[in-house]
């Protein structure tokens, strides 16, 4: 039996655990043991480590739902299942949903009342090898993705659902609140969507450099006098055609609802610890807005893989830390330096990626 080494999660408030000599798992039928090539650290796992979190969870287990690893077997069928073989390098849906309910009818499965989530209620990739189950959406890595990048396909595919939700069109001015993981995202799908000007809000100089760089054509601190001064001039006053929020910060909501002008489509992507107290009016009586929420990544995994793979999107460039299993806590609790770019922070539980 083989061995390997994982971070086990006992219980919400910072009780993981580096734990060592664990059994290697067997695939079963329609399953793929892979090994984990690299698995990213996620605001909500930050939120498990901080508190007791919101989830009913069964403890322990094996945390970590942004991954990509590479096959090493497969179970009964497995291979004709998903199209795979091993040595292929594949990235699973973390969501596996069952059954044939109302929102899996309509292509909603994300939305699905009966679901797993890897990382959470199954195993996830904070270790050296996992398990993609049967029922899992698996997609093939490109050859000309790093593993790096690869690991990025998870919140890329939800900005890319954000990207997808806004409508974005070519006479738009579209703003991106946020310069996360999810909101870098943004900035390079909707640039693709060739908007008339793509602006990001986030108070971090260097990220706002970061987006510069990636496709946004103005960055603002969100106290900047400038912003709305921009937002006038590119609009004759009327405010942003598209405002997507992917901070998480009641205030950005807030200012987005300001800075939009009537009848402009808001997409609404952040994770909000507390309540945002704001105007009803404002979406009615004031505006006519076009309101609509993001969640998760509806086929849209493999868009993402294929725009890294041809280069559109540079997923490298938004993994900036890396660390290995035993240092666990450190990439957890990890903050930036005021003047350092961090965006995603992974682990790579096998070694480090060569270069």
């Amino acid at each position: 039996m083989r061995r390997m080494n994982a971070i086990r999660c006992h219980g919400f408030g910072g009780q993981h655990r580096f734990e060592t000599g664990l059994n290697v798992p067997e695939p079963g039928p329609g399953e793929v043991l892979v090994r984990v090539d690299a698995s990213g650290v996620c605001a909500a796992d930050r939120a498990m480590w901080n508190a007791t979190g919101p989830w009913d969870l069964r403890f322990p287990f094996t945390p970590g739902h942004e991954f990509t690893g590479t096959v090493v077997a497969l179970g009964e069928d497995a291979g004709a299942r998903h199209r795979l073989s091993v040595g292929d390098r594949a990235i699973a849906e973390l969501n596996i949903t069952y059954g044939n309910d109302f929102f899996r009818q309509r292509g909603l499965y994300h939305l699905s009342d009966s679901m797993d989530v890897l990382g959470a209620t199954l195993n996830g990739g904070w270790a050296e090898y996992m398990i993609y189950p049967a029922d899992a959406m698996i997609h093939k890595v490109p050859d000309s993705v790093s593993n790096r990048a690869a690991c990025y396909t998870e919140p890329l595919a939800n900005a890319i659902h954000g990207v997808q939700r806004a409508e974005i069109g070519f006479e738009d001015v579209v703003v991106i609140a946020g310069a996360g993981p999810i909101g870098m995202g943004m900035i390079q799908a909707a640039r693709l969507k060739t908007p008339r000007k793509l602006i990001l809000i986030n108070p971090g100089k260097p990220k706002r450099d970061l987006a510069l760089k990636l496709g946004a054509d103005l960055a603002f601190h969100p106290e900047d006098p400038d912003l709305r001064a921009a937002l006038n001039d590119l609009t004759d006053g009327r405010g942003a055609d598209v405002f997507l929020e992917a901070s998480g910060q009641g205030s950005a909501f807030l200012q987005g609802l300001d800075l939009i002008r009537k009848a402009g489509r808001m997409v609404v992507f952040g994770v909000y610890k507390d309540p945002v107290p704001f105007d009803l009016n404002i979406l009615g009586e004031f505006k006519e807005l076009d309101l609509r929420g993001g969640h998760l990544a509806p086929f849209t995994y493999a868009t993402a893989l294929d725009l890294m793979g041809r280069g559109l999107i540079d997923g490298d460039a938004c993994v900036t830390h890396s660390y290995p299993l035993e240092e666990f806590e450190t990439a957890i609790v990890r903050t930036p330096d005021p003047d350092e770019v961090q965006i995603k922070v992974i682990f790579e539980p096998n070694g480090t990626e060569a270069s």
